[in-house]
């Protein structure tokens, strides 16, 4: 099997079905060399139903409960493609998906190709063409299968959000490269089912800080988790005031978090690229 589309749906029906029927146009003839995989995470809403009345051809994994981004390890474990594409329920391939299996063919020190997303709020737009990077978007990347049979999947303390970076930390401590691919566009038609502000900036503060409460030396972390938590208050001025107890509970439930947390520095300059590339760890106001 060339590659394994994985999906992960909660709740949104209409927009995986929509995802199925896109991806199979854009597979054409190549259909027998792909196999489409959705991880289904509870859903009420009777996606599991609909799948499997309409698509019998796509492999359906259903889950008890949700449990949100770790679902993808389903769907990862049951793949036998070589290469693992990642989707949102709510999200497609626009096109691309040919030159990006080649690129990745004849570059395998890449172990995550990041996509073209269009679409939502995470948008790759500024993104350099083939540039290396820290992390990906989740509703549109790549995954070299060899790269999850040695790290594993995504983190399974990480309900929602960041996922996508704290796998990228254990990717490029493994030797392997991040880069991003102009040419394989992902749309992201971005729901707003299951989605809040407060939901994400409360998840996102916490994921942030556990990451370099997790994989920082012990020299720099804090020093770093005071420019993360900083750079997040930046918020307050786009969100309100009304926001300021979503930071509050997102350093309540990070302190609760890190009671759990292994600590597991990885190399300094996995460290040193992540702390220059990602938004929240740059120096705060250019002075701490």
């Amino acid at each position: 099997m060339r590659a394994s589309f994985v999906i992960v749906n909660y709740n949104r029906k209409d927009e995986v079905l929509l995802t199925i029927q896109k991806t199979k146009e854009i597979l054409k003839d190549a259909s027998a060399e792909y196999e489409i995989i959705i991880v289904d995470n509870a859903s009420n809403d009777g996606s599991a139903e609909a799948i499997k009345a309409t698509q019998p051809d796509v492999i359906l994994i259903e889950n008890q409960i949700n449990i949100g981004a770790p679902a993808w390890n389903r769907g990862f474990a049951k793949a036998t493609g070589k290469y693992f594409i990642i989707l949102d329920d709510d999200s497609h391939l626009q096109k691309g998906l040919e030159e990006a299996i080649q690129y990745l063919d004849q570059n395998e020190n890449v172990g995550v190709l990041a996509l073209n997303i269009k679409g939502g709020a995470f948008e790759t737009s500024k993104w350099k063409d083939l540039s290396d990077t820290i992390g990906f978007i989740g509703c549109g990347a790549i995954l070299r299968k060899e790269l999850y049979e040695k790290i594993g999947g995504y983190a399974d303390w990480i309900f929602l959000y960041t996922n996508e970076y704290e796998y990228g930390i254990r990717c490029l401590d493994a030797g392997y490269k991040i880069r991003y691919f102009e040419k394989c566009e992902v749309i992201h038609r971005t729901s707003s089912i299951n989605r809040t502000t407060k939901r994400l900036k409360v998840f996102s503060v916490r994921n942030e800080m556990a990451i370099v409460y997790k994989f920082f030396s012990k020299e720099k972390r804090m020093l770093y988790l005071f420019r993360v938590y900083l750079n997040n208050l930046k918020g307050i001025y786009i969100f309100g005031l009304s926001s300021i107890p979503w930071y509050y509970s997102a350093l309540i439930e990070f302190l609760k978090l890190r009671k759990t947390l292994k600590h597991t520095p990885v190399k300094k300059e996995v460290q040193d690229m992540y702390s220059k590339d990602y938004w929240s760890t740059k120096a705060f106001l250019n002075i701490i």
